[in-house]
């Protein structure tokens, strides 16, 4: 996998296809993941930030954090 880190840079930080990880976790006879459809949404996020596709939020601190999840 490569991973845009500016406009003129990019990171290839060595995972080709799906992850290996991911990969042993899959059901041997379905090849579904045991992950809920929220889980599996925030992988696509994290894929999509890592692309550059959708801007990664910042916080100034912890309190900023915690109210955007509005815990």
């Amino acid at each position: 996998m490569v991973v845009t880190k500016s406009k003129t840079e990019t990171l290839d930080i060595g995972i080709d296809g799906e992850c290996p990880i991911c990969a042993k976790l899959r059901d041997p006879e379905t090849g579904a993941l045991p992950y809920n459809a929220v889980t599996l949404a925030a992988f696509e996020e994290a894929k999509a930030i890592m692309r550059g596709e959708i801007p990664a939020k910042r916080y100034t601190s912890l309190e900023e954090a915690w109210k955007d999840m509005d815990l």
